[in-house]
């Protein structure tokens, strides 16, 4: 069940695919670490090259791709980082912008190279509790079939309409069949959930590959990254 195609499609196929979930996290979760705890100037642009890098380079994203699911991130950040300009002046607000930049090219890489499935298993093997794994997994499923749902109304509307302009009426009605046919599948998970009990649902994923080298990469620059941020702590400030 694919809950977006061009995701799941970078996920699936991109370069560190067979790594394990714990590399990946230890790469992303570092700078996003990194970026909420070093001063914004100039560390979260750095932040945000070696995620670029690292996703455009390493993971070999496509960037056309890269840039389509980090710009509407973008585009929320730079809407909230306005009110602050207004109250705090520019610097406060460049920096929470640049801060905010960091953290999202993080997650974008996290997120372009983790399937959830994955995530969702080395959680299980953490010993997270089992309810908000299966709370996750739930989230997961109802967000997959709400978008093939979507899919097949969107599909039906074209053909109805046969490439006249959209009517407000077939919208209102399309809209409608899609908040009670998601509610219908919430109450099928509910009742699956509710039969199968906590930890019991299949996660189909390919054995992955612990990569010694790339940890040691990953510790290497993340290190090298608070080192330089340390030894330069004179010239811009924690």
């Amino acid at each position: 069940m694919h809950i977006h195609e061009p995701l799941d499609r970078l996920v699936f196929s991109n370069a560190w695919r067979m790594k394990t979930p714990l590399d990946k996290l230890l790469l992303g979760g570092g700078l996003l670490l990194h970026a909420s705890l070093l001063p914004p100037l100039p560390w979260a642009a750095v932040i945000f090259a070696i995620a670029a890098a690292a996703a455009l380079g390493g993971a070999r994203i496509p960037w056309r791709a890269w840039l389509r699911f980090l710009m509407p991130q973008m585009a929320f950040v730079a809407a909230a980082v306005l009110p602050v300009w207004w109250a705090n002046g520019p610097w406060v607000a460049v920096g929470l912008a640049l801060r905010a930049a960091a953290g999202a090219a993080s997650l974008t890489l996290l997120s372009l190279t983790t399937p959830v499935p994955d995530l969702l298993q080395a959680a299980r093997r953490a010993h997270v509790p089992a309810a908000l794994v299966e709370v996750a997994f739930l989230a997961y499923r109802l967000i997959a079939s709400v978008y093939e749902l979507l899919g097949r109304l969107r599909l039906g509307l074209h053909l109805r309409l046969r490439g006249n302009k959209l009517r407000l009426t077939a919208v209102s009605i399309s809209a409608g069949n899609l908040l009670v046919r998601s509610l219908r599948t919430a109450q099928r998970l509910e009742q699956g959930a509710a039969l199968r009990g906590l930890g019991g649902y299949p996660l189909l994923a390919p054995r992955t590959h612990r990569s010694l080298p790339f940890r040691a990469g990953v510790v290497a620059t993340q290190g090298a990254l608070l080192a330089s941020a340390w030894l330069l702590r004179g010239m811009f400030p924690w």
